[in-house]
């Protein structure tokens, strides 16, 4: 039996023995791109890759969208010290700009250094040693025996039969993270040039209309990269780097905004408020979900009405009134303090605290508690809890914030009476009928696929706001409604 046992798996070495656990899953998907530098091989699997060409050259870039894993196999040429330090990390980083404005030296304009600001990141080491496993047999005597002598091949051995080159391989894999709140999601990839703001202004605008495109996306993005370091023990190799480029879209399935319907069933309603009171009330409409793609537009009305009802001052808002709708775009960059905040300032000598009034209110404190102050020692349970106990957290500082007007439209006077919707054969009650506001202004913003997505991340905070305004005489009145751009 033993020998039959023997003679089964010599017959059949590509076999993996029982107790073997893939390291990884992702070998499982489609694609596979290859990236090279010159001592390392990095092959990463990816669900789908998109084919760039920079330079004539066609390289293809790995695509992973929300669930993915995110790994592959990096391999070490056989030309590498026998020992060393591989590092495989991935990282997700926005890219910013101090600022925007260009300096003019020498009639060639500058633009100010661009910052990253690290969100997402995970590491793995792998200690890499000498190994009989990988290493050629040199000798015919060597070659001989192995060649009479049938033995069960070990885990090491089947990967050497898997990569007859020598080449050591060695499988990674990362989970990319979820949110844990409603709203935080993981920054799509985004890549966009600088674009200038839009202001459109008019009299009265056509029914859908509402001024140019919204093109401005600002010196930002959000970027991906697999990196691979190879750090030999030996001070006179030299290491290796390898930088992988990958892309993540959190709507890699089916489920897109873009394929939802155009038009919106349901709107929400919020009043614009003023400091005191007014004889007229001011509101803006949005769809109810207050969510919108890159790729498709806002719509929104501006309605008013006055309170009681006045023909006289319906007349005077439809017409002089100055409606303004701006859609502004708010980033902020936080990070941990680095130091911890500095202590308050000692006193220079005992002399000064004992004389100061805190010293004196402490020294009394001291007194009406010292008969009933008494010292214990702590268990061994408390000081193991004290040893355990995480440190605080530092301080988070802003070090980046802009708020800017993306798109601004203005409009003199409501064009539009508001009317019910009803079949030739219906007309709408008189009660429905006094409901309506006495004035509407309807347009939208048509947004672009080069805009900044809306994020919630880790330090970084990309928000959108509709700042509306209607101005009646001296009299305004103003809300400032978040949205949300994906």
């Amino acid at each position: 039996m033993l020998r039959r046992r023997v003679e089964s798996l010599s017959a059949n070495e590509n076999r993996p023995p029982s107790s073997f656990v893939p390291l990884s899953t992702t070998a499982a998907y489609p694609h596979v791109s290859v990236h090279r530098s010159l001592q390392l091989e990095a092959r990463i699997h990816s669900p789908s890759v998109k084919v760039v060409s920079p330079q004539g050259k066609r390289i293809m870039t790995p695509v992973f969208g929300d669930g993915d894993k995110v790994g592959g196999t990096v391999a070490l040429d056989p030309s590498c010290a026998q020992s060393g330090r591989l590092s495989i990390s991935i990282e997700g980083a926005f890219l910013f700009t101090e600022s925007e404005t260009q300096e003019q030296i020498g009639g060639t304009s500058i633009n100010a250094d661009r910052r990253k600001h690290i969100f997402f990141s995970s590491a793995r080491t792998i200690h890499v040693s000498p190994s009989s496993e990988f290493l050629p047999m040199r000798t015919s005597f060597k070659d001989a025996l192995s060649s009479t002598i049938r033995r069960r091949p070990s885990a090491s051995s089947l990967n050497l039969k898997q990569n007859p080159n020598g080449d050591r391989v060695y499988p990674f894999e990362f989970d990319l993270p979820r949110g844990c709140r409603s709203g935080e999601e993981l920054p799509p990839t985004f890549k966009a040039s600088s674009a200038p703001t839009a202001t459109h202004a008019d009299r009265d605008l056509p029914s859908g209309s509402g001024g140019s495109n919204v093109t401005s996306s600002g010196s930002f993005g959000v970027e991906y990269k697999i990196s691979v370091a190879w750090e030999p023990t030996d001070a006179s190799e030299y290491p290796s780097f390898l930088d992988v480029p990958i892309y993540y879209y959190s709507d890699a399935d089916f489920q897109s905004v873009d394929c939802s319907p155009k038009e919106h069933s349901s709107w929400l309603e919020m009043p614009l408020r003023s400091d005191r009171p007014m004889p007229f009330r001011c509101a803006i409409t949005l769809p109810t979900s207050v969510t919108f793609s890159r790729t498709s537009s806002i719509p929104y009305y501006v309605v008013f009405t006055t309170i009681p009802r006045s023909l006289t001052l319906t007349r005077e808002i439809a017409s002089d009134a100055t409606i303004s709708v701006t859609l502004l775009r708010k980033i902020t960059v936080t990070e941990q303090s680095s130091l911890p905040p500095t202590p308050p300032q000692t006193p220079s000598s005992a002399s000064e605290e004992s004389d100061s009034p805190r010293g004196n209110l402490l020294k009394r404190v001291v007194r009406s508690r010292a008969g009933s102050f008494t010292w214990s020692p702590k268990t061994p349970a408390d000081e193991a809890f004290d040893r355990e106990k995480p440190l605080p957290r530092l301080p988070m500082h802003t070090v980046f914030t802009e708020s800017r007007p993306l798109h601004t439209s203005i409009c003199i006077g409501f064009p539009k009476r508001p009317r019910h919707q009803a079949g030739p054969e219906k007309h709408p009650t008189l009660d429905s009928q006094a409901a309506l506001p006495d004035g509407l202004h309807k347009a939208k913003f048509v947004l672009s696929k080069n805009m900044l997505p809306s994020i919630d991340w880790s330090g970084v905070s990309v928000k959108y706001y509709l700042d509306v305004s209607v101005l009646v005489g001296q009299d305004d009145v103003r809300a400032r409604v978040p949205i949300r751009v994906v």
